[in-house]
């Protein structure tokens, strides 16, 4: 919020990440060959793990142009 003082800044948004982390709101992908995620960066955040970089990995990505999903 704009002009909001930096500790009640903080305050809140501490507040809003330990809500969205709940496991209730959290996927994890165990991965398998041939899997796909897809998800909509518009209302979804993500990362990844620590990955094994001695193992093969190969990643795709595609962009779809449209101002909401139907």
């Amino acid at each position: 919020m704009i002009g909001l003082p930096v500790d009640e800044s903080e305050e809140l948004l501490d507040g809003l990440w330990d809500h969205m982390v709940q496991d209730k709101y959290t996927w994890r992908q165990d991965w398998r060959v041939g899997d796909l995620i897809w998800w909509d960066n518009r209302c979804a955040m993500h990362r990844r793990d620590a990955f094994d970089g001695s193992k093969r990995r190969l990643m795709h990505r595609t962009q779809l142009k449209g101002t909401r999903p139907v």
